[in-house]
């Protein structure tokens, strides 16, 4: 793996990208609080492509936004674009739970950018309408007292928390992921995650389903849907927001996997993505 660094946009933020390979280009987006890191092993996976993978602004090793910055999903649009520019577009894109509502805004915004879409556990979050009217005092609260990061010992013990979240990820793999992601406290007092703590926060607006749906049903580009078969995340949800996409290639599911199918099964997902994008 090579890493390397780009300000996508006049006003972007510092990205960090993970780069594996040579070849036609595929770009894959994370989920939340993860890292382009953690695609290495999916990545090994996919001879003949040239596979990348940016640390979403505030996560891994990109920049945090400043003072008064906030993190919203549309931010991270340009972020991809510009990426996808610069590695002269259009591409194959894989977005992960967060990463897959991200890459459904870019396919269904700039359908030109995007030959085949790939989205892995996700076809946008839960709609949370419901709680549209709380969301602001929350914000508030989150902007006056901002989140702070708990620290760790030791990078082992950041290990143990990512193996808490996901038992199936392999130990020697969660110290590698966790050394990569952790940094010294400001005050010197053990270790903290590098993503920045303001993720923990809530933003003002509600994640509005309906509206999501929109954007699911203006996407060109050939969709594959890939499923952990043992997560249940969006069971309620999944069927209505599938069926709003036009150009619906295949539904996958991945045995002996959750959430995380890239650390759970990495080669069966690389073989899945292969398929997709062939």
């Amino acid at each position: 793996m090579t890493e390397w660094d780009l300000v996508p946009h006049p006003r972007g933020l510092r990205l960090r990208v993970c780069e594996w390979g040579d070849g036609p280009p595929l770009l894959i987006l994370h989920g939340f609080l993860e890292q382009g890191a953690a695609w290495s092993e999916v990545a090994r996976h996919l001879p003949g492509r040239r596979v990348l993978a940016p640390d979403h602004r505030g996560h891994g090793l990109s920049a945090h936004v400043g003072p008064g910055g906030w993190y919203h999903f549309h931010d991270y649009v340009p972020d991809a674009v510009g990426l996808i520019d610069h590695l002269g577009g259009p591409v194959d894109l894989v977005g992960h739970s967060m990463g897959s509502t991200i890459a459904t805004l870019v396919a269904a915004t700039s359908p030109e950018r995007v030959r085949n879409l790939v989205l892995v556990e996700g076809v946008g979050p839960p709609d949370m309408s419901a709680s549209a009217v709380d969301r602001p005092r929350r914000f508030i609260q989150a902007v006056l007292d901002p989140p702070r990061h708990t620290p760790f010992a030791s990078v082992a013990d950041a290990a143990d928390r990512m193996r808490r979240f996901n038992p199936r990820l392999d130990a020697e793999r969660a110290l590698a992921l966790a050394a990569r992601i952790t940094r010294p406290a400001d005050d010197g007092d053990g270790l903290v995650w590098t993503w920045d703590p303001l993720h923990r926060g809530r933003n003002p607006t509600a994640f509005d389903g309906k509206l999501f749906e929109q954007f699911l049903a203006r996407i060109e580009a050939p969709t594959s849907v890939i499923w952990g078969a043992d997560s249940g995340f969006l069971a309620a949800e999944r069927a209505n927001r599938i069926a709003c996409l036009r150009n619906l290639r295949a539904e996958v599911s991945i045995r002996g996997a959750g959430h995380l199918v890239h650390h759970d099964r990495p080669e069966a997902l690389a073989e899945a993505i292969a398929t997709a994008v062939h």
